[in-house]
């Protein structure tokens, strides 16, 4: 990965638009972005991280504020950098999300983040991606690294690897993990832990399983389980079998099936013999209750013969009576014919007098009367016809009322239209006014804005300048007192050189000044003696104090030009005069704006306006043609009203009307017809009566019934003579069933009358001895059996559990091992176990660009050493001292020497990950402040490495504000800070 440039704009302290030219800066391979605290050096690593991976690294990215403070509203934030990435030359741009000002109306929006990704083509930039996500994926695996990774590998943070280098073996496993992918081993622990679980659960499974399996043998076998097979103890000692007991139990089951089967048998045989007794005496019982039951029953039916002798009489007459049943069915319904005929002449004779008029009912009167109703009827047509044009009438009043009331209305709204029109133009001309005066009402806003800003701002900075010539007046002084000192020191040197000199001299040495080895009068101090040493520091005081003083005049200088600069922007007028303005024209700016921002509602308004007044102008002619329509119509329907209901009032005569007539008429001629059809109905029934009646009196006489009503009371109910000769048939059948029975041979002679309940108790008590003893066989049976099977599945859950055991022993151990337990005795989990090896590898790498900072006295060396309180170790980090031959911990290292061992860590740490990652080539690097610790010799030391690294084409940049840099490295960058934001300047 090598960059080319850098563009970013309104991005952290960057107001504008500020572009890096990392192939013009990096010609030599090493250049320097230099620049005070502050001002933004390090703001351009985090661009370049940014546009990459869409995230600031550190403590900056949590705060999320990317956006410039300094910006205007109008510049939106952006960062764009083209470098080459495994073999192409690529632009990648990326903007975060941001608001930005409506631009329609008042507020702000929401712009949501953007990554464009393009690649350079021959000599035209073609696009790869525009979405975010796209883009990343493409991003990332073309770098081959994380965002993590890539701030340690390319941006070098010194202050991290600082922290680093004296942590904990704990914390410099976090930071360790976020550059080494070590989840696989992670998970290689969480499945060992898990099958470690999985095996201890199977484990107390199957000692369960064996438990559950010799609690069933001793539930069966109705015994109990030996206190060294109890639940706790199943299983625990290797070696401990279950097998002897169960085939203890199994053996005294077997026994006691075989006592069971004897005793079975022998109660067996004495049942099947009270059984036969048993049943032979109660057949004897039965044949004597059979013999019992007959007499009895024989004795009861004859003693029922009177009673039945009525029932026979009975059966008899409806017998010869249901022959006649026809005969006499038809002359009651004949008679019943003749009653209802009478009836119904009788109310239609009622209801023909009611409406007869003293008019006789015959079939003429009838034909007259239907004659008027069909006349009257055929005039109904009419009638509707006169209903409607009653309707049609009545419809077209209302009409004529509600047209007029909306012409009236109408009339009205087309005469306000035209000042509604004239008031909304009005508006119209108000708002479009205002729209033209808003820039100008505007920029005065604005500048009355400015002059106030600058007269506050001129306050301000009149105070700072007050104190920097206080403070430039005390350091003029300050730097004279120095001068002052820095003579006298050199007057009172030059005045004791001669004993300066002396004390130099040693017997039988050349004096330096006469040549002679003899010195017989020395020169002695007349005061206190001046040394070279004092006057160097007295120059060094007089240069420091004339830095001072020059420092401070130009902060004088500084704050006299601002001065000047905001004095000729607020003018000559005061600042309350100046506050007037600028809250003047405010309110004119917010009242023109407000009048402004209604010329488009006020030109809606305004055809809206228009619209309504011509379709007023419309309603209103539609309205009145309507009128004229409607109210000719109705003058042409009550003429023909009227002369139609004259017509009907002449046809209905006296009725309320014409339907009222028909109905009348037609009832009128349904009753004359229902009379006259009543009288012959009645004259017809009688003659059919008389003839019925005189049939049945010769059938009734011809089966020998007095008359047709004896024949009638003798006839029977259906079904009732069926059941008379059915009850009387079962009797006589009965009787002879029990003289048959009675006659039986098996039923004469018989024996005496067994004891049946003596022979059921003795057969009960035999039959009850059975069912124990086979009950007992078949549980003992059964019991063996189940041993039987339960045997086989204990011997097989016993191997399996010691299976199981062996397995579970060896997953736990496997577990602790690589959870930093058991035989593991530096407690180094899997993890950290290649962590260490990572680490190890680092520190052989940095050792070596440690060495050459170092002059050769230090050298890395990891320890597996167990951390304080026994916590686990692996990751220890020392020093070993050549000079001494002692291994040091980092945390001795003086200030210097640790910004080497760091700067060498993060050397050899971004040379590790970087062939991790696969071997990807960081053409470009950063290495970020703590160079002002070191000496010049060290200086010297660790800029040979800086120079080393740039062999084969790579790129060193350094960020310091150390002023000494700025002399070793000719290729510089500065970053400018000012109150409007930072700025590069070359």
């Amino acid at each position: 990965m090598r960059l080319h440039s850098l563009t970013l704009t309104a991005f952290g302290p960057f107001a504008g638009t500020e572009t890096l030219d990392v192939d013009e800066v990096s010609r030599d391979g090493l250049f320097l972005l230099w620049g005070p605290t502050g001002a933004g050096k390090t703001t351009l690593l985090d661009a370049v991280v940014f546009v990459l991976y869409g995230t600031v690294p550190g403590a900056r990215g949590e705060a999320r504020r990317l956006r410039s403070d300094h910006a205007d509203a109008a510049t939106r934030t952006e960062v764009s950098c083209e470098l080459t990435l495994a073999g192409e030359r690529l632009r990648v741009t990326r903007r975060p999300e941001q608001t930005r000002p409506k631009k329609r109306g008042a507020g702000e929006t929401t712009e949501q983040a953007r990554l464009t990704v393009q690649r350079r083509s021959g000599g035209d930039w073609e696009p790869v991606s525009t979405r975010i996500d796209e883009g990343s994926e493409y991003l990332r695996v073309r770098l081959g690294l994380s965002a993590e990774q890539f701030c340690q590998v390319v941006l070098l943070p010194q202050g991290d690897f600082a922290r680093f280098l004296r942590a904990e073996p704990e914390d410099r496993g976090r930071l360790l993990r976020t550059l080494f992918d070590v989840d696989r081993f992670a998970r290689a622990e969480e499945w060992l832990a898990g099958e470690r679980r999985a095996a201890d659960e199977a484990l107390r499974a199957d000692r369960h399983r064996v438990s559950t399996l010799l609690h069933r043998v001793a539930q069966i076998a109705d015994v109990e389980v030996p206190e060294e097979l109890a639940p706790e103890l199943v299983g625990a000692r290797p070696g401990a079998s279950v097998g002897t007991w169960v085939r203890e139990v199994r053996a005294r089951a077997a026994g006691q099936q075989s006592r069971a089967a004897a005793a079975a048998e022998a109660a067996a045989g004495d049942g099947a013999r009270a059984d036969a007794d048993l049943a032979a005496a109660r057949a004897l019982a039965d044949r004597h209750a059979r013999r019992d039951r007959a007499r009895t029953e024989l004795d009861r039916l004859t003693a029922r013969e009177p009673e039945l002798a009525p029932l026979r009489a009975r059966a008899d007459a409806g017998r010869r009576a249901e022959a006649l049943r026809d005969v006499l069915d038809a002359a009651a319904r004949t008679a019943e014919a003749a009653r209802r005929a009478t009836t119904a002449r009788e109310a239609a004779a009622g209801a023909w007098a009611a409406v007869a008029g003293g008019r006789e009912a015959a079939t003429g009167t009838a034909r007259e009367l239907r004659d008027a109703a069909a006349a009257a009827r055929a005039l109904l047509p009419e009638a509707g016809r006169a209903a409607e044009l009653a309707a049609a009438v009545t419809r077209l009043a209302r009409e004529t009322e509600r047209l007029t009331a909306r012409c009236a209305e109408g009339a009205r709204a087309a005469e306000e239209e035209p000042t509604r029109v004239a008031a909304a133009q009005e508006r119209l001309d108000a708002a479009q006014t205002a729209a033209a005066r808003l820039p100008g009402v505007v920029a005065a806003e604005e500048a009355a804005a400015a002059a106030l800003d600058a007269a506050a701002r001129a306050a301000e900075v009149a105070g700072r300048l007050e104190r920097a010539r206080a403070g430039a007046d005390a350091a003029r002084l300050a730097w004279l007192d120095a001068r002052e000192r820095l003579v006298d020191v050199r007057t009172a040197r030059l005045e004791g050189m001669a004993a300066e000199l002396a004390a130099g001299l040693a017997d039988g040495a050349d004096c330096p000044v006469c040549g002679s080895p003899e010195h017989p009068r020395p020169a002695v101090p007349a005061g206190a003696s001046v040394t070279a040493d004092d006057e160097d520091r007295a120059r060094a005081a007089v240069d420091a104090a004339d830095e001072r003083r020059a420092a401070a005049g130009a902060v004088v200088e500084e704050h006299e030009r601002r001065l000047a600069v905001l004095r000729e922007r607020a003018g000559e007028r005061p600042a309350e005069e100046l506050a007037g303005q600028a809250t003047a024209a405010r309110a004119e700016r917010d009242r023109v704006a407000a009048r402004a921002a209604d010329v488009e509602e006020a030109r809606r308004a305004l055809a809206a306006a228009e619209a309504r007044r011509e379709a007023a102008a419309t309603a209103l002619a539609a309205d009145r043609e309507a009128l004229q329509r409607c109210t000719a119509e109705r003058a042409a329907r009550a003429d023909a009203l009227a002369e139609l209901t004259a017509r009907l009032d002449a046809a209905r005569g006296g009725d309320a009307d014409l339907p009222a007539r028909v109905t009348r008429l037609t009832a009128g001629a349904d009753r004359c017809e229902a009379a006259v059809a009543a009288t012959d109905e009645e004259r017809r029934a009688a003659a059919a009566d008389d003839e019925a009646r005189a049939a049945a009196a010769d059938r009734a006489a011809a089966a020998g019934f007095a008359d047709v009503r004896a024949a009638g009371e003798a006839l029977l109910a259906a079904g009732e003579l069926a059941a008379l000769d059915r009850r009387l048939a079962e009797h006589d059948e009965a009787r002879s069933v029990l003289a048959a029975t009675l006659a039986d041979p098996d039923l004469a002679d018989l024996d005496e009358r067994p004891d049946v309940a003596a022979l059921q108790a003795r057969c009960a008590e035999a039959t009850a001895r059975r069912e124990e003893a086979v009950t007992a066989l078949d549980q003992a049976r059964r019991c063996a059996d189940a041993l039987d099977g339960l045997a086989g599945e204990v011997v097989a859950a016993e191997v399996e559990l010691a299976e199981r055991r062996a397995r579970a022993d060896q997953v736990g151990g496997l577990a602790d091992l690589v959870g930093g337990r058991g035989a593991n005795t530096l407690r180094m989990r899997l993890q950290s176990f290649v962590l260490a090896a990572r680490l190890e590898q680092v520190a052989e790498v940095a050792s070596r660009r440690l060495q050459e900072m170092s002059r050769g006295r230090y050298t890395f060396l990891h320890s597996d050493a167990l951390g304080r309180h026994g916590a686990r170790g692996g990751l220890g980090l020392d020093v070993l001292d050549e000079y001494t031959g002692t291994r040091r911990p980092t945390k001795t290292l003086s200030g210097g020497e640790s910004f080497m061992a760091s700067l060498a860590l993060a050397l050899g740490l971004a040379d590790v990950v970087t062939a991790e990652a696969g071997g990807v080539q960081m053409d470009t690097l950063f290495v970020d402040e703590g160079f002002g610790t070191l000496d010049a010799q060290a200086l010297d030391a660790v800029m040979t490495v800086l120079d080393e690294l740039r062999r084969g084409g790579r790129t060193v940049g350094v960020i310091s504000h150390l002023e000494e840099l700025r002399t070793r490295i000719p290729t510089r960058l500065e970053v400018v800070a000012g109150r409007s934001g930072s700025r590069l300047a070359a």
